[in-house]
């Protein structure tokens, strides 16, 4: 049958009853994926379990799922319940389900979570656990090919069981350097290091194997020569119980951060028809040599220089990045898989008999991170999830896909992977396509938590990005230039125009559609002051605080005339940066800015007409406990008679309510811009609510300050590298950290002695004090 989207939806088959095969599905896993399945589900008529854990709470697929089980903390005596298998084929035989689907990470990959679940009658939606152990290691995967099936083409390296770091080093001498060292049994980046040359294998050992014991449970790492002009090629397959192995064709994932995949698309731009068949004929030997069954996806390195490609690994599961052949097969590879599993026959489907992509198909992973500092994984509440085509003419058609577990109010926490959505468009041909995305990630409005979304654009618009040959190299040798804004010039009048356009919108507009009709002395006019002559603290005048991707913060003096007709559409303002002052005397630097303003024009001071003519607003409730609502307004506006279009988050519902005890408190205004692509974090001050803001927080930056190092994030300890006592200088690591699943390297700010104030192993609030030096 046929989805609404277009997509063939492969139908459940029936048992001698004539009844479904599978008609209760638990889903172990959660966030995106979870509500991907329960997706399928919904169209299959099958009942979704989802299961949960204490701390993702806010995650969306609780709700949407038919039934919802909660597995408790995170903490908990047994680990990360979607861990602990017990616990999981337990609640699954309580809950009569018929069907476990794993998802991807966690114990997807997992053969004795298969075997368990397969023993106690339940249907496993994944390979066997023979295919399971055979592929699932990178180093029994090779030496099975090499030993059954020795046509299949292998990176040159060195698979063998030894991890003495003299016997890798001999090894690494033979291949060449570079050379990549990888978790055996890992995937996802984790465990992989590159080595540029010999005094390096040691160090990056260590640490490859630290990452690989604690994300897959073996340290193991096997050695392989590095393709410097390499391009990541992977081929979809699904294969039934029946003998049938079935190619859906490949994806491009050569655009990738520290080997984790950012950027997809399908089918390749650099493939010809012949490569294209070689390789997916060579995924379906593989496929067929271990019966494989479900779906499965065989990944390739394929040389540029050389124009010759060589098999990495098997991922026996679903990949993050299956929404992309889906768009250009119009196959629902999650009823493919659910079909495999209730034992069905692949060639009595008839959209299987002949598939040829349609069109071009790209996915872009948003994720909560900081490419600013080194891609640092952030956490907190989105204050604002607006799809752009929740807003835009992108509604009207089926060539956009938001892939998420969140929605506004949703918490961003540390336990979990740092990607917060897949965003995926289809069109006629990849010009198109690469366009679409470009304007969908620019008119996303996810606000509060920092993302890649405004690094995202800057791949798909980089010159390089045109060429189909790019590699994995892509972002590592164009890293500056795509940490730049794409839209600097384009939009610098926004850019110039913006601290003044919002503090005119949240203290004319906000302000005025908070306060009504009912508000205190509703007969004042809003610009009354008692000394109505001192141009310094009128209603119209704000100081507006900037603060950036890169932890600078910027401020500037906003003034606008309240206009005389309260119907005006438009009114004229200025906008000049802080000026610099002698000093760090509050009260003389208040006294500066003072006389400056009274002596008339700012130095850089610009002249604006700002006007606003619609805000339509709303209180958010927050789904956090532990946070107070807050407001979301969705502001058409104009600058210099230009359309522009705000989405604003504020960060509480007290605007324009403070007591005395708030004074020096501004209000926070989280604004996503499409022209910016991406949100703006400002906060608006009154002149007076600045410099008491100043005066509340100012604290000596001498060397007390840098010699306490606190937590960036809310994170684990991984290991303490420095002993207590120690003299370290300035630049020293001294600890790592983890959090979202990343390691952080903690250095020391200043020379001195080193001393502890966590031990190895210790979880941290962000702030906490990690170490000092005294």
């Amino acid at each position: 049958m046929r989805s609404p989207g277009g997509k063939f939806v492969a139908p459940i088959p029936l048992n001698s009853q004539g009844h479904a095969t599978i008609r209760r599905i638990l889903i172990a896993n959660r966030g995106e994926i979870a509500c991907r399945v329960i997706d399928t589900c919904r169209k299959l008529n099958i009942t979704s379990v989802a299961v949960y854990v204490d701390e993702d709470d806010t995650s969306q697929h609780i709700a949407l799922a038919d039934e919802s089980i909660g597995l408790g903390s995170m903490d908990q005596p047994g680990g990360n319940p979607y861990l602990n298998i017990d616990l999981l084929v337990r609640v699954a035989v309580e809950n009569r389900i018929d069907a476990i689907h794993p998802g991807y990470g966690y114990l997807s990959e997992n053969a004795d979570f298969a075997t368990v679940v397969r023993n106690a009658g339940i249907t496993f939606v994944g390979p066997s656990p023979s295919a399971m152990a055979t592929l699932g290691d990178k180093r029994s995967a090779k030496a099975y090919l090499r030993e059954h099936e020795p046509s299949v083409p292998l990176i040159p390296g060195f698979a063998g069981t030894s991890q003495d770091s003299t016997e890798l080093e001999r090894m690494a001498d033979e291949i060449g350097y570079p050379v990549m060292l990888k978790a055996s049994a890992g995937g996802g980046g984790k465990g992989m290091r590159i080595v540029q040359e010999r005094s390096q294998l040691c160090a990056e050992l260590e640490t490859a194997r630290s990452e690989a014991a604690r994300f897959f449970g073996s340290s193991d790492c096997i050695l392989e020569k590095y393709i410097e002009q390499g391009k990541h090629i992977e081929v979809q397959i699904i294969g039934d119980s029946h003998g049938n192995v079935i190619s859906l064709g490949e994806r491009d994932c050569s655009v990738q951060r520290r080997h984790q995949k950012v950027i997809e698309e399908a089918p390749s731009p650099w493939l010809d028809d012949e490569k294209r068949k070689e390789m997916s004929d060579v995924a379906i030997r593989i496929g067929e040599l271990l019966s494989y069954e479900n779906a499965g996806t065989v990944e390739f390195v394929f040389d540029v220089a050389t124009g010759k490609f060589y098999f990495l690994e098997v991922n026996t599961r679903l990949q993050v990045e299956h929404p992309i052949t889906e768009e250009v097969t119009r196959l629902d590879i999650v009823s493919l898989q659910l079909f495999v599993a209730g034992g069905g026959d692949l060639t009595t489907l008839e959209p299987l008999q002949q598939i040829k992509p349609i069109g071009h198909a790209i996915e872009c992973r948003l994720c909560a991170e900081n490419p600013q500092r080194d891609f640092y994984p952030g956490h907190g509440v989105v204050r604002l999830w607006r799809p752009a085509d929740s807003y835009s003419h992108l509604s009207n058609d089926n060539t956009v896909r938001f892939e998420t577990g969140i929605t506004t109010g949703s918490r961003i926490s540390i336990h979990f992977d740092s990607m917060i959505a897949k965003i995926v468009v289809w069109e006629p041909t990849r010009a198109l396509a690469r366009a679409k995305m470009i304007k969908v990630l620019a008119g996303t409005a996810c606000v509060g938590v920092g993302t890649n979304q405004l690094f995202l654009q800057s791949c798909l618009l980089h010159e390089q990005f045109s060429n189909p040959a790019y590699t994995t190299s892509f972002i590592p040798d164009n890293l500056a230039s795509l940490l730049q804004s794409p839209y600097a010039a384009a939009a610098s009048e926004v850019v110039s125009g913006l601290p003044l356009l919002v503090s005119y919108v949240i203290n004319s507009a906000i302000k005025r559609e908070i306060s009504g009709k009912t508000r205190p002395f509703s007969n004042i006019r809003p610009g009354f002051r008692n000394q109505s002559f001192d141009t310094v603290n009128h209603a119209g005048r704000r100081i507006v605080v900037i603060d950036d991707d890169a932890s600078v913060k910027e401020s500037f003096v906003c003034s606008w005339t309240e206009a005389g007709n309260k119907n005006a559409r438009t009114t004229s303002g200025t906008i000049a940066a802080l000026p610099e002052v002698d000093g760090t005397n509050v009260t003389s630097r208040y006294n500066q800015l003072s006389n400056a303003l009274r002596q008339g024009t700012l130095p850089s001071q610009r002249n604006f007409s700002v006007g606003i003519k619609s805000c339509d607003l709303k209180v958010v409730k927050p789904l956090v406990r532990s946070s107070s609502p807050w407001y979301e307004a969705t502001v058409h506006a104009t600058l210099n008679g230009k359309q522009c279009l705000l989405q604003v988050a504020t960060e509480s519902n007290n605007i324009g309510q403070r007591g005395i005890s708030q004074v020096a408190q501004g209000v926070r205004a989280m604004c996503h811009v499409p022209q910016l692509g991406t949100w703006v974090d400002l906060t608006s001050f009154s002149v007076l609510s600045f410099f008491e803001n100043i005066r509340e927080k100012q604290v000596e930056f001498s060397g007390e300050k840098l010699r306490h190092i606190n937590a960036p994030m809310p994170c684990k300890v991984l290991s303490v590298l420095t002993t207590d006592g120690e003299t370290v200088k300035s630049g020293d690591k001294v600890m790592v950290v983890e959090s979202m699943k990343m390691e952080i390297n903690i250095f020391a700010s200043v020379e001195g002695v080193f001393k502890p104030k966590v031990n190895e192993g210790d979880a941290v609030d962000e702030g906490r004090a990690l170490c000092m030096i005294e």
